[in-house]
């Protein structure tokens, strides 16, 4: 199974999205994330001196948020700002951190954008040796949108999946796209990965 993740961040909704993915991708396997933010230098060859660090700010705080979020479930993490190429410098990255799998959003919505457009993620798509997941942003009205809700649809999904002795071990809380539920199963501590969007269940062991 996958150990390490490698996701590429410019902080917009797109790849928020796919780091909520990659976070429960990698809770629920042990992996660790391998994040990285690419200051696009192949757009910019007419910037001189300090002038891409604006660039360069706006990456250390999309991956400052990777960090926190990451930090939050407790899933390793390792950061890096590059230079460059968005498409070749992912690529590389992902080699270079001996990645098994990469995790990216469609496309962006900040002032460079561009890192995760579709000519560049199809790119990725076409030329990586490893597999690669795409996550859309969704403009659909969250289907559970309350905590209540999340805790009545993990109660729903644990019962589905079997599991008699449940216990609500802390309240239900929010990532961009999805609720965790911190729960007590027979078989020990366990958290429940909902997709707000769709409702769909993820459950989680932190031994795994």
């Amino acid at each position: 199974m996958y150990r390490r993740i490698l996701l590429p961040t410019d902080g917009s909704a797109g790849s928020q999205r796919a780091l909520e993915h990659a976070v429960a991708l990698a809770d629920e396997v042990g992996a660790t994330i391998h994040a990285v933010y690419v200051v696009n230098t192949s757009e910019y060859d007419e910037l001189e001196g300090n002038s891409t660090d604006e660039l360069e700010r706006t990456g250390e705080t999309a991956l400052d948020g990777v960090q926190r979020t990451c930090g939050r479930v407790g899933v390793d993490v390792e950061t890096e700002l590059r230079h460059g190429a968005p498409h070749e410098e992912i690529l590389a990255a992902a080699d270079d951190a001996a990645a098994d799998a990469i995790v990216m959003g469609t496309h962006g919505r900040t002032g460079i954008d561009r890192l995760l457009v579709g000519s560049v993620t199809e790119r990725i798509v076409r030329e990586s040796p490893i597999p690669v997941t795409t996550v859309r942003v969704s403009e659909e009205t969250s289907a559970i949108d309350s905590p209540e809700r999340a805790l009545e649809r993990a109660r729903e999904a644990v019962e589905e999946a079997g599991h008699d002795e449940i216990k609500v071990v802390d309240d239900p809380y929010r990532g961009t796209s999805f609720w965790i539920v911190p729960m007590e199963l027979e078989g020990g501590d366990a958290r429940v990965h909902i997709d707000a969007a769709t409702g769909g269940i993820r459950i989680a062991s932190p031994e795994n």
